[in-house]
């Protein structure tokens, strides 16, 4: 199993394709690379991209012994691209992971060649709390996970949601999942880079569902107002999980965003 040992944590990746340009995926908190196994072989399919993934301090296959920042994380990924010789790479975040990468973004610019944020803001003032703590009790987890889809996508999609749910839950019952949501949560506490969001100087998109219960529109309407030249991409009668809700449009304007010079 590739792990990377670095300042205090065990770092799980993985690498796909054998050539073009890097694109480093980065999920959002408590998710795990594996929810973009879709997203990465298309990217490898078209034969223009590599992809870096890797599951964050406190998601995942990798381990974090105690608390860390978010500029830990977006460290976590900076000493993947050294080890790994990752010059410059494109990236994908989605939620929290939208926080690690503007980061990366603002603290190595001349890394990052393209910026996709997805279902993210730049202050964590635009993350609301959805349904409380996640817990398997009764109907509590199936009642928190509904606000993290558009209105009328469970009842379309009751096999998805139930998966998604069995998923949970059973990562809840291992023990871990409460530790490592706290530890994630942590990081995020008071992180903003709205002060510095000027300094991205790569074609930024920003993606979010306008239906998004769990990050505000106006957290994505900032990051369209405030990072120069930037793109935006609203998808309508969505909400915040857009991988599971609107996957082939995400796709599309993923691909064609990285593959236009």
């Amino acid at each position: 199993m590739p792990i990377l040992e670095t300042n205090g944590a065990k770092i799980y990746y993985e690498t796909h394709g054998a050539g073009g340009h890097w694109v480093t995926l980065i999920n959002g908190h408590t998710r795990s690379s594996t929810d973009f196994r879709m997203m990465s072989r298309i990217l490898v399919e078209s034969g223009l991209f590599s992809v870096l993934l890797l599951d964050n301090r406190g998601a995942g296959r990798s381990e974090s012994e105690g608390p860390f920042s978010i500029y830990d994380m977006c460290h976590d990924v900076q000493r993947l691209w050294d080890y790994l010789g990752i010059a410059t790479s494109s990236i994908l975040g989605i939620s929290m992971g939208g926080f690690i990468a503007q980061g990366l973004a603002i603290s190595w610019p001349d890394r990052v060649k393209k910026l996709i944020l997805v279902s993210t803001s730049s202050e964590e003032r635009f993350i609301r709390q959805t349904g409380g703590a996640w817990v398997s009790e009764g109907t509590l987890l199936e009642d928190k996970m509904r606000s993290y889809f558009a209105p009328g996508f469970v009842e379309r999609n009751p096999l998805l949601f139930s998966a998604m749910i069995n998923q949970i839950r059973q990562a809840i019952e291992s023990g871990k999942f409460k530790k490592n949501s706290d530890l994630q949560r942590h990081a995020l506490r008071g992180a903003s880079w709205t002060e510095r969001l000027h300094e991205i100087i790569c074609p930024t998109l920003v993606v979010h569902g306008e239906m998004d219960q769990v990050v505000e529109v106006k957290g994505a309407e900032l990051l369209i107002q405030t990072i120069p030249g930037s793109r935006k991409c609203l998808l309508p009668n969505a909400g915040h999980l857009l991988l599971a809700e609107a996957p082939k449009e995400l796709y599309r304007v993923v691909v064609d965003f990285l593959s236009d010079s």
